[in-house]
């Protein structure tokens, strides 16, 4: 195997802090050899005191970064040896059961209701095993070579068998190379066993272990980019054909697409997020729970987000020329989303199949937030939930366009969209305001279950800070009530005062958080935390810049999404919720 230029490539993300630390023995070498070549030179052959003394702080560096390596790999080791134990207990009812039928697999567990449940799930473990050892064999190979490499850098700069010698007495001794095989050893049983677990069928067995690329690039094929290439040209012919038209008679049909755009909005900026995560080798696949076998790279996001951007381009079109087809204006809106929730709940094995259940069900663990522990998965996507309140909005204003204004009777009429209104009824503002208040809800609530579950303030300052979004809410929506009656006008100036006092305690504690909590500032030596993604600190600083402007402007969209009959609301609330959404994905990447 050869060795890259660039070790942190090779390297399983999740075990970065535990390799040897190549790049600093490298540079100290570097370093001592630049101070000390003159005297080495001079002097050598009197004293040795430079020789000595680069040997003894390099190779006490080298000595100290082996013990961190052979302790981190003697415990992964345990663990395997203590998991694969568990499975050994198995593993002999397995081969006993063999004897008796087809079906003599389900039969080694116990009389359960949820018996192929189980044996599902020690698939999965028996998996998940093979490929930390997978990864385990990688950590060891790597480090063995880094301590190579660097020992020979240093006979070579010195001319000297020193390094030669200190592997041979340490690194060729340690565990790091007398269990070299273990790993190997320990994956050809858990093979074995696997394949008892599928009932004799190797292929299938070694599909189940089958190794994901451990390189940062994923691999894709040739047509998913023609695919990615081929909808860029078809999305920017799309939309020059829709930007030239006159848009402001559209403006009351371009409402009901308002939030499919921020939905199509959203899919393209996670793939963006995925991309970045990429090159900062961020192992998202471990932080959400992935199959690292089967998950979705940032190609097929990308590709899905460039798909559904061509169909919402088409259905605006359409929309906008409903003479060229013999389908109402009116239903172009209501196909469209329909398509959109037919490709999220089919029950077909089409359009990543895995991708969309994990959604599913990360979505039904967040709706349940009070009653189960909160993960990392859903906590996120009950945050992505907070920033995409205006899709809940524009999803309501679809729901009352056609239940309040559509004459289903003259649906095949030549009338066209010349207005589109997004009235409720009597109950408009108190649906807003429920909707207003649901994504919030949602991480209240995980607040107070990780609470509950940890004991942890935190997470009840964290809860306080959704919770100003409820007075902010509320008082928005008594300030509006009050507005549209004119013999109220002390009471609409008392609760504008209020809803203004609740924005500003908002604005400031939610401001407070995210530069504190998630973007850490003050948390290290400088004003930064010490450890960052991205190497140019203005990337951090901006985004700060832009969290601070996008919060206040995030404050104003709750009154503005409230306002009836206001066009100018409509517009101001239509290009803030776009940017609300490159908010929070600027605050997940950075």
């Amino acid at each position: 195997m050869t060795f890259s230029n660039h070790p942190a490539l090779q390297m399983i993300p999740e075990w970065k802090k535990q390799y040897i630390s190549y790049e600093t023995l490298k540079s100290l070498l570097n370093k001592e050899d630049r101070l000390n070549l003159i005297c080495y030179v001079i002097i050598k052959h009197f004293t040795g005191k430079s020789q000595r003394s680069v040997t003894e702080e390099f190779f006490k560096s080298c000595e100290e970064e082996l013990n961190k390596v052979n302790l981190f790999y003697s415990e992964k080791l345990s663990e395997a040896h203590n998991r694969l134990a568990t499975f050994g207990i198995v593993a002999p009812e397995v081969c006993d059961s063999k004897a008796q039928g087809d079906n003599r697999v389900i039969s080694v567990f116990p009389p359960t209701k949820r018996r192929s449940t189980n044996l599902k799930q020690i698939k999965m473990a028996v998996g998940e095993l093979y490929l930390s050892l997978a990864f385990l064999q990688k950590y060891q190979e790597f480090n063995y070579k880094c301590f190579c490499k660097v020992t020979i850098k240093y006979d070579s700069k010195f001319s000297c068998e020193r390094g030669l010698k200190w592997r041979n007495e340490m690194l060729d001794t340690s565990l790091l190379n007398t269990d070299r095989g273990k790993c190997e050893h320990l994956m050809s049983k858990l093979e074995t066993f696997m394949i008892q677990l599928e009932g004799g069928d190797k292929l299938r067995a070694m599909k189940r272990l089958e190794i994901p690329p451990m390189d940062k690039t994923p691999k894709v094929g040739v047509w998913i980019m023609f695919r990615i290439g081929f909808a860029c040209g078809l999305i920017m012919a799309l939309l020059t054909t829709i930007a030239f038209r006159d848009l402001e008679p559209l403006k009351p049909q371009l409402q009901l697409y308002k939030g499919s755009f921020l939905l199509i909005e959203f899919l393209f900026l996670i793939g963006l997020n995925l991309y970045c995560f990429n090159i900062s080798a961020i192992n998202h696949t471990l932080i959400f729970g992935l199959d690292p076998r089967d998950h979705l790279s940032y190609y097929h996001i990308f590709e899905i987000s460039g798909g559904l951007t061509v169909c919402w381009c088409i259905s605006v079109l359409a929309n906008f020329h409903p003479a060229m087809l013999s389908v109402p204006q009116h239903l172009h809106p209501l196909l469209f989303h329909s398509f959109l929730l037919f490709l999220l709940l089919n029950p077909f094995s089409i359009f990543h199949t895995q991708a969309r259940r994990w959604l599913m069900v990360t979505m039904s663990k967040v709706l349940a937030a009070p009653f189960q522990p909160v993960g990392f998965a859903e906590c996120w996507l009950a945050d992505q939930f907070n920033s995409l309140s205006p899709l809940f909005l524009g999803l309501r204003d679809l729901l009352c366009f056609y239940t309040y204004q559509i004459s289903w009777r003259d649906m095949w009429s030549d009338s066209s969209l010349s207005a589109v209104s997004l009235d409720c009824g009597q109950y408009s503002m108190a649906v807003t305001c429920l909707i207003q208040c649901f994504p919030p809800w949602l991480r209240f609530a995980q607040c107070l279950r990780c609470f509950w579950d940890t004991g942890h303030t935190l997470h009840l300052l964290n809860a306080g800070k959704y919770f100003t979004v409820f007075l902010m809410v509320t008082f928005a929506g008594l300030y509006n009530m009050a507005r549209e009656r004119s013999t109220l006008l002390v009471e609409g100036r008392i609760y504008l005062y209020i809803w203004a006092m609740a924005t500003c305690t908002g604005v400031l504690v939610t401001v407070s958080w995210d530069l504190r909590m998630d973007w850490g500032l003050l948390e290290g030596n400088g004003l930064l935390k010490d450890e960052l993604l991205f190497s140019q600190q203005s990337y951090y600083y901006a985004a700060m810049l832009a969290d601070v402007l996008l919060r206040v402007s995030w404050a104003i969209n709750i009154l503005l999404a409230q306002m009836k009959d206001s066009a100018a609301a409509a517009t101001a609330s239509a290009l803030l919720a776009p940017l609300e959404v490159l908010r929070l994905d600027f605050s997940h990447t950075l």
